[in-house]
């Protein structure tokens, strides 16, 4: 449904024991259909909203909802059933390094969801392709290249059909064949109402897809802050 709000943190202070994020009220709205930019120059104060955004970082004071549902009302298994619906590109990590590239790719979405394994391989194969990847690598991720790894791990994110992308840096230290690719599967996304977050540490990398973009924010020590591009 058009402007479903699909993600709101409110009046989100982080719990005492967050090391990353600042002592402040963060405030954020992602409807579906939504691509949202955070120029973020501090790469660990990225991924801990992100994980705030995920209901994995306790709060003081505030709330998060995905879905109209507060994370922290939630149990297993509905939580990670509600975690199924977010697709995420980690800025470092995220790979286990003692399985397949091609393993690291669907796990996630065996765990989270009901979709059968063969169906989910097709699409992570036909993902692959998009991203210029010959097939699901059979490499550990140790032994794969880091443009390879970046193509992984938009795959990873996509699989499944999402209803909210967080991206954490997709493209940035890749080579600009990535760009591209990435650009239209969140363009096809974003036409059938997923909600997109993205951090970014270079503003100009999106000015190709600025006019899809409804929200420029900044990251900084205040919390979250728009900005308007000139």
């Amino acid at each position: 449904m058009a402007n479903k709000i699909l993600l709101e943190v409110h009046e989100a202070k982080p719990s005492f024991e967050e090391n990353y994020l600042p002592p402040v009220a963060f405030n954020l709205k992602v409807r579906a259909g939504d691509c949202v930019i955070i120029e973020a120059r501090d790469l660990e104060v990225a991924s801990a909203l992100a994980d705030l955004c995920t209901g994995m970082v306790l709060l003081r004071e505030g709330s998060v909802h995905f879905k109209g549902l507060d994370w922290f009302a939630l149990k297993e298994p509905r939580l990670s059933a509600l975690r199924g619906n977010i697709g995420r590109v980690f800025q470092r990590s995220g790979w286990m390094d003692m399985y397949s590239i091609a393993i690291n790719i669907l796990l996630p979405s065996l765990h989270h969801t009901n979709i059968d394994e063969e169906k989910l391989a097709d699409q992570a194969m036909v993902l692959c392709h998009r991203f210029g990847l010959p097939g699901l690598p059979m490499d550990t991720p140790r032994e794969a290249t880091v443009i390879d790894l970046a193509r992984a791990a938009c795959v990873r994110a996509l699989l499944g059909k999402p209803d909210l992308l967080i991206l954490e840096y997709p493209a940035e230290g890749s080579s600009a064949e990535l760009m591209s690719p990435l650009l239209e599967m969140l363009n096809t996304a974003q036409n059938r109402g997923v909600g997109i977050l993205c951090f970014t540490r270079q503003l100009s990398l999106w000015d190709d897809y600025k006019e899809r973009v409804t929200q420029w924010m900044r990251l900084q020590e205040k919390g979250l802050t728009s900005i308007r591009l000139g």
